[in-house]
């Protein structure tokens, strides 16, 4: 309704003869009020009441109203915000349509007006809405269904500290791209460094080249929080990704996104890519021969990621070492042993040496507790003991059930061995202690002996 009206009154304008819209009102010097700037100006301020109005009365409210996390406190300064944008904006208004838009450096090389001063001001408080709007509904809606969708174990610690980080690098990404306009717009993109290189080429480093370089740093953080936690997250829920799989794939959009965002800057900064390209791969080929086993350990990274025979979350043994694997990078991995201690062990070893991973295709794994028993037990009796104790342990699995396994009559005892399946990997160890203790515990209840190897010596004198 109100753009139809505006239509119909611009259309009037327009159909209007010039020389009435020319007719002076007030004149001051060279300063003069036509009745066509009056009109544009009393257009102008009636758009942006109506617009502030309906903001403020059906935008707002609305939005509010389906957040109610937001606290009356980051409701004022929002409507502070928009208030003196508001009144800014009809200053600006007011004098463009007056013609007081004074030069503030005619002396001078600069092309410096009032309005270019209130736009400058303007651009900043538009960034610092959008700031508002982004960190106050879009990024903690992310944040909240996040919470909701992830496990209690795999919950981020300190979500609010990582909400407030993403919403700081958005105020700062939105205020570098207004300084950027603002440098532009007013001229004033001064070169700070300039050098001739070979075949007349000038190499010139502005304010707007440092701009642009920040400016892309902060937006590829930015972009790549959103694709791994917002855009990855919702594929990987709707196909039932697991973890391991997910961090794999973040990790290689993460190393491919700023892969490209180098390239940008370089050329931000006015370096030429394509040399440098063609410089680097010489060089390349010089640091391949030093540093093979470092690009082994890369490439074996790469290998991780996508064949995934070793994923985030699994636990490990190789070399003798048993631990879950916290984080694979591109050149080493990060192994939590059972002392909670962090090894940092190199991908090739992972590829390319004997790894037993306890969890590759499933949640549970068989482990074993040997017996030995003297001759002359009642072994029925002895194996439904051992059954009846394993079978009341919590963190033993009732299917596949425990069982026992005669395996020998040995020189001095009869061998057994006690089968169970867990899903505990990493304390497996203290439940196997605990166990025993439990079977020395019934052994001496019901006067099962455990022999000792026993040896009868002669000696012979000649």
């Amino acid at each position: 309704m109100i753009t139809h009206s505006a239509i119909k009154i611009t259309a009037f304008l327009l159909s209007m003869n010039n020389s009435f819209l020319d007719t002076v009102l007030y004149q001051f010097g060279d300063i003069q009020l036509t009745l066509g700037m009056l009109i544009l100006w009393i257009l102008g301020m009636l758009i942006l009441l109506i617009g502030y109005r309906v903001i403020r009365r059906r935008v707002l409210p609305s939005i509010y109203q389906q957040r109610t996390y937001i606290t009356e406190e980051e409701k004022s300064e929002l409507h502070r915000l928009l208030k003196t944008t508001t009144l800014i904006i009809g200053l600006l208004i007011t004098l463009v349509s007056s013609g007081l838009d004074l030069d503030l450096t005619p002396k001078s090389n600069v092309d410096f007006k009032i309005s270019y001063l209130l736009v400058t001001v303007i651009i900043f408080y538009v960034a610092w809405i959008s700031n508002w709007f982004t960190s106050h509904i879009f990024i903690h809606d992310a944040f909240a269904e996040k919470e909701e969708t992830k496990s209690a174990e795999l919950q981020d610690a300190k979500p609010l500290n990582t909400e407030h980080r993403i919403s700081r690098i958005g105020r700062w990404a939105l205020l570098v791209l207004a300084a950027n306009v603002v440098v532009h717009m007013i001229n004033i993109n001064y070169t700070l460094f300039s050098r001739k290189l070979s075949d007349g080429i000038v190499f010139d480093f502005k304010i707007s080249n440092i701009l642009v370089l920040i400016l892309i740093i902060l937006g590829t953080q930015l972009v790549v929080w959103l694709i791994t936690n917002v855009i990855l997250k919702n594929i990987a829920i709707r196909n039932n990704l697991d973890q391991g799989a997910a961090f794999a794939i973040k990790q290689l959009i993460r190393y491919v996104i700023w892969t490209f965002a180098i390239f940008f800057g370089l050329d931000a900064l006015g370096i030429d890519v394509t040399l440098l390209l063609g410089g680097a791969a010489a060089l390349l080929v010089g640091i391949g021969l030093g540093l093979q086993q470092t690009f082994n350990d890369f490439i074996s990274g790469v290998v991780l990621l996508f064949e995934r025979s070793v994923k985030v979350g699994d636990m490990l043994e190789t070399h003798g070492r048993i631990g879950t694997i916290k984080k694979i990078g591109l050149r080493s991995s990060i192994v939590e042993s059972r002392a909670l201690e962090s090894i940092i062990v190199p991908n090739s070893q992972l590829v390319n040496s004997e790894v037993i991973n306890w969890s590759y295709d499933t949640d549970k794994c068989r482990f074993v507790i040997d017996v030995s028993v003297a001759y002359g037990t009642d072994t029925k009796h002895l194996k439904t003991l051992l059954l009846k104790m394993v079978r009341d342990n919590p963190y033993v699995m009732q299917f596949p059930a425990p069982f026992v396994r005669f395996v020998s009559f040995g020189e001095s005892s009869l061998d057994f061995k006690l089968y169970f399946f867990s899903r505990n990997f990493l304390v497996i160890e203290d439940i196997k202690s605990d166990m025993r203790f439990e079977i020395d515990e019934i052994f001496r209840n019901h006067k099962i002996s455990i022999p000792f190897p026993q040896r009868e010596i002669k000696i012979v004198k000649e």
